[in-house]
């Protein structure tokens, strides 16, 4: 009775955040340009532009105008615009990804060498990650607005964003909960300490966390990560959660040759979604 109570009150929460998802704040607007590719196939440069389209996507702060498309796009005009390259180097594949803003100044720069197309797509996640944390930097910093005081009744409700989730629902009394995009929902606990909302994993780890890694990547992560943490700040009027992410990453080539790294941290953020 106890676990069809947990499952009931789990799908209410989803439900009642789908319901919610249609009004939420605006989003940046980044144009991502089709792959410039050479020295490979057409068929991989179209699996690459799938991937890449389907990370940015991912995250919840952006809008995604589609990779040359037309028929899809928002009506507003980019805020941002990715350039992506793949070319020949040697026995290798050099893999670029330039993010630039409406002015064409450069804000983050992110190449490295493969030796396989099949390589960047398993690793093309930590690839599109890395481009934004390199976004930003001390003149950024230095323009950081000044953090709002926080408590519980400011972050009750529903919050979108980050990597992998699609939606996280905070309840009163330290409780929430975290649905990602593969369809699973994580447990969460969250406590305020000196004006810093620190929020945790509770569920025990489930490889679906860690989608879309390959299953095989993603159950040897499941054994070994420790859960997840974030430490958030509030800004915008309590609209932002703004801090970090420390998780569990990993490094791997043809399933092969896994590096698992603990304490990773990188920038994390959280949106009000509007009722």
């Amino acid at each position: 009775m106890a676990n069809m109570k947990r499952m009931l009150a789990s799908i209410f929460f989803m439900l009642e955040a789908l319901a919610c998802a249609g009004a939420q704040d605006e989003k940046a607007v980044i144009k991502i340009y089709p792959l410039e590719a050479e020295g490979t196939s057409q068929e991989d440069a179209r699996l690459l532009e799938t991937l890449i389209y389907s990370y940015f996507a991912d995250r919840g702060n952006l809008m995604v105008m589609r990779l040359g498309g037309a028929a899809d796009e928002p009506d507003a005009l980019p805020d941002y615009f990715a350039k992506i390259s793949l070319r020949s180097d040697g026995d290798g594949h050099i893999f670029e990804i330039v993010i630039s803003d409406a002015a064409s100044r450069e804000l983050s720069r992110q190449a490295a060498r493969y030796k396989s197309t099949k390589d960047i797509a398993l690793n093309m996640h930590n690839i599109v990650n890395a481009a934004f944390e390199l976004h930003g930097g001390p003149e950024e910093a230095s323009e950081a607005p000044d953090a709002g005081l926080i408590d519980e009744e400011k972050i009750l409700g529903l919050w979108s964003g980050d990597t992998g989730i699609k939606l996280v629902r905070i309840l009163p009394h330290g409780r929430a909960f975290a649905f990602f995009t593969s369809g699973v929902n994580m447990m969460l606990s969250y406590k305020i300490e000196n004006n810093t909302l620190i929020v945790g994993q509770v569920s025990p780890n489930n490889e679906n966390f860690y989608y879309p890694l390959p299953l095989p990547i993603a159950k040897v992560l499941a054994k070994e990560a420790e859960p997840t943490r974030w430490e958030f700040m509030l800004y915008e009027n309590d609209n932002i959660l703004r801090g970090e992410r420390t998780e569990t990453t990993v490094e791997f080539e043809d399933y092969e040759k896994i590096v698992i790294r603990h304490n990773s941290v990188r920038k994390s953020e959280w949106s009000r979604m509007q009722r």
